[in-house]
């Protein structure tokens, strides 16, 4: 599911400013959307790594072996699996093994836009500081 370098049938484009860019009309690809204008907040909830991730930052070993802990961890160290910027990916199956870049952003499936990914997917978006590339990797259930 991960797209090819330079990515099929999406492009995302970055600027250094908005000066110079106008409103265009909108495709009718997606003209079946519903309009909405998003408004960012900063979450008051906290963002953790997934079950996968969080073995690069310590070992789980005990855990992994105790019932009560491993319940106690899904419940206490959740993530955002909605649309946001910055945090960990919410994935909803394994992340992806060797993707480049850093973590910048994901879009998930939202009901208030109409907006569907596959099954109730998301799509993650990675940045490469080095190569100044974007990579984008999604899944589904």
């Amino acid at each position: 599911m991960i797209s090819p370098k330079t990515g099929e049938g999406w492009k995302l484009i970055e600027y250094v400013t908005m000066d110079g860019l106008k409103v265009v009309e909108t495709p009718e690809e997606v003209r079946g959307l519903k309009p909405f204008q998003i408004q960012w907040n900063e979450s008051e909830q906290k963002d953790y790594p997934c079950w996968e991730k969080a073995w690069s930052y310590v070992d789980l070993s005990e855990v992994n072996e105790s019932e009560e802990a491993t319940e106690h961890f899904f419940k206490q160290y959740t993530n955002y699996s909605f649309t946001k910027i910055d945090g960990y990916g919410a994935y909803i199956q394994s992340p992806p093994h060797h993707q480049p870049g850093e973590f910048m952003l994901q879009i998930a499936s939202e009901e208030k836009p109409r907006f569907m990914i596959d099954d109730n997917g998301t799509m993650y978006f990675y940045y490469d500081k080095d190569t100044k590339e974007w990579f984008m990797h999604w899944d589904c259930f």
